[in-house]
């Protein structure tokens, strides 16, 4: 029997989810709660729940880790990773920059596995660059329930806090903003894709995960 805990900023699809496979198994042995923080750490802690698989931060990880060795539960964690793309001397950089830009930037960027660095051969380094600003800066931001829109906002204010704030942490680095590198103001949460160069090791936006 399963527990499923969906994140309570993205609930809906999880819900559907659930409803489907009520047609499938019988009562009780797949099942949706949905809910905030709270409801998460309960379940962790529950006499009755044997294996724990958690997906999200570090931090948070942690905090299942050691709920999870009170009664010795199973725990899976697949947590944070800053996912890089190694792009080579000998590839086409208008090819390989449309690749990475549209797996970077897929639902805004907001999917575990997404690239989130990328590390180019000098020799194709700056018509990289170049060809990953020229998609940014072509893409248009917007509704998502309209069909000319490429980009929607991010999904609720404590992941745009976060990304303003690893953001200027990298620019008071030194790092460069190719494109964007602020929120459009007045427009709810929304940031446009921005590529940063002139940064390295040591710096959050390269050792954290967006």
């Amino acid at each position: 029997t399963v527990i499923l805990k969906p994140s309570p900023f993205t609930p809906i699809t999880t819900l559907k989810i659930g409803e489907l496979f009520q047609e499938v198994f019988p009562p009780g042995v797949f099942n949706v709660i949905s809910g905030g923080d709270r409801v998460g750490a309960n379940l962790t802690l529950h006499p009755g729940i044997r294996k724990i698989s958690f997906t999200g931060s570090v931090q948070g990880g942690k905090q299942v880790a050691v709920a999870g060795a009170r009664d010795l539960k199973r725990v899976t964690l697949e947590l944070g990773g800053n996912d890089p793309a190694i792009v080579l001397g000998d590839v086409d950089p208008t090819w390989i920059a449309e690749k990475i830009f549209e797996e970077a930037f897929w639902l805004c960027g907001q999917v575990c596995m997404t690239i989130k660095r990328v590390y180019a051969h000098e020799s194709v380094y700056k018509s990289v660059v170049s060809e990953l600003a020229s998609l940014a800066n072509r893409t248009k931001l917007g509704n998502g329930m309209n069909p000319e829109t490429d980009m929607g906002p991010l999904n609720n204010k404590p992941q745009f806090d976060r990304v303003i704030e690893l953001v200027e942490d990298a620019k008071r680095s030194g790092a460069k903003m190719v494109t964007g590198g602020n929120p459009l103001s007045g427009r709810g949460y929304f940031f446009p894709p921005t590529i940063v160069t002139d940064i390295s090791g040591g710096v959050r936006l390269v050792d954290e995960e967006q």
